[in-house]
């Protein structure tokens, strides 16, 4: 049973609230223990509405359903059975429970003041790829919570941990490229990365702000395409956008389970406050590219014609030399960048002229990486 104080109640009748328009509370309703209200129809809150204790529900089997006012409406429990899904157009707080049995909960994710916030002691049911939260959600007060986000008809969460205080933390999930995301005025361009990374996840990225140390969690289904980065999932981990680098930094891999299909991944602890913008990074695999013997045929067909090996890419603080047979040195370089065509530019009288055909040895430092390789290359014309 409901139970609403006789002068809220005439406020409610007095100005028709009871329509197919909508509920409108202008007043100060209040829900008792053990009471139930389900709303069939739009909910907009310009009064008071956030000391209740029982269940509040929203249901439609056809139309969407919105909740708007100039109040954010606290709800202790909230149950959602729109087909169609519950649109918000101000924030919303659930207290203790949300439990969903279908549609989604959507908000824009261009505007985090717009979100559904979890409390204290709140938690959800019934989440599914129909049944999640469609833009932002929050949390405060809780140390560990799993964000149920997602977009149109797939839930992605992201998990996250606090290791010390306990934050607010707002977070939306995006399918889209972070190097051309649509919902963002800038890139986040995979090929500025730390050099432990291989590569990034070019079909998707989490938004997640708050601030002090946490530990994350990621997770990923067959829409990641994760097979077409990586043999295994030990070579996928958590990748960061630095705000003050414009770069995105290796997080860690402190757990993972699962296969390339679907799977998690747990970050290392990091300070969120440098961080907004996360996804699933790719380990550059040392081992399958180090660098061995080569050839080089700076003929102009496109083909080997700069020296040129892949892992040196991942280290742009480097060291480059080339010797002749006779133990010259021909060629160095200092952060080298894939120039070499033959040319000498130490120790030789031929000078920006092609050195001979034949055999050279090559030294390359990679400081980035503390590696050092050495090898042999063959040079021809033709």
């Amino acid at each position: 049973m409901v139970r609403i104080k006789c002068f809220v109640l005439l406020v409610l009748i007095n100005h028709g609230l009871f329509c197919q328009e909508g509920v409108h509370n202008y007043g100060n309703l209040q829900l008792h223990t053990k009471g139930l209200v389900g709303f069939h129809t739009d909910f907009t809150n310009d009064g008071s509405f956030d000391r209740n204790l029982g269940l509040i529900g929203f249901y439609h089997d056809k139309e969407p359903l919105f909740i708007s006012g100039a109040f954010s409406p606290t709800f202790y429990d909230l149950e959602l059975a729109v087909e169609n899904n519950l649109y918000l157009e101000l924030p919303i707080n659930i207290d203790n429970s949300l439990g969903i049995i279908y549609g989604n909960i959507l908000s824009s994710r261009a505007n985090k003041n717009i979100y559904t916030k979890f409390s204290v002691k709140a938690d959800y049911e019934g989440v599914a790829d129909l049944s999640k939260i469609d833009g932002q959600a929050g949390v405060e007060g809780q140390r560990i919570f799993s964000f149920p986000v997602g977009y149109d008809d797939i839930i992605r969460p992201l998990q996250i941990q606090f290791i010390d205080d306990v934050f607010l933390a707002k977070c939306a999930y995006f399918l889209e490229n972070p190097d051309y995301p649509k919902s963002f005025a800038k890139s986040f361009n995979s090929s500025n990365r730390d050099s432990s990374l291989g590569g990034i996840n070019s079909q998707e990225f989490w938004n997640l702000t708050t601030t002090g140390r946490i530990q994350i969690s990621l997770n990923w289904n067959a829409g990641s395409k994760l097979e077409t980065s990586v043999d295994g999932i030990e070579s996928v981990t958590v990748a960061g956008w630095s705000k003050k680098n414009e770069q995105w930094d290796n997080l860690g891999n402190a757990r993972y389970e699962g296969n390339i299909d679907a799977g998690s991944i747990t970050s290392n602890i990091f300070n969120a406050n440098d961080y907004e913008i996360f996804t699933l990074g790719f380990l550059f695999n040392t081992k399958a590219n180090e660098p061995g013997n080569y050839a080089l045929t700076p003929n102009g067909d496109g083909i080997n014609d700069y020296f040129s090996l892949k892992i040196m890419e991942q280290s742009p603080n480097n060291e480059f030399k080339v010797f002749n047979r006779s133990g010259s040195l021909v060629y160095e370089k200092t952060n080298y960048q894939n120039e070499f065509q033959g040319i000498p530019n130490r120790n030789i009288n031929q000078n920006n002229n092609h050195l001979p055909e034949g055999v050279y040895f090559y030294l390359i430092d990679l400081k980035d990486l503390n590696l050092k390789y050495q090898g042999y290359f063959y040079l021809a014309y033709e």
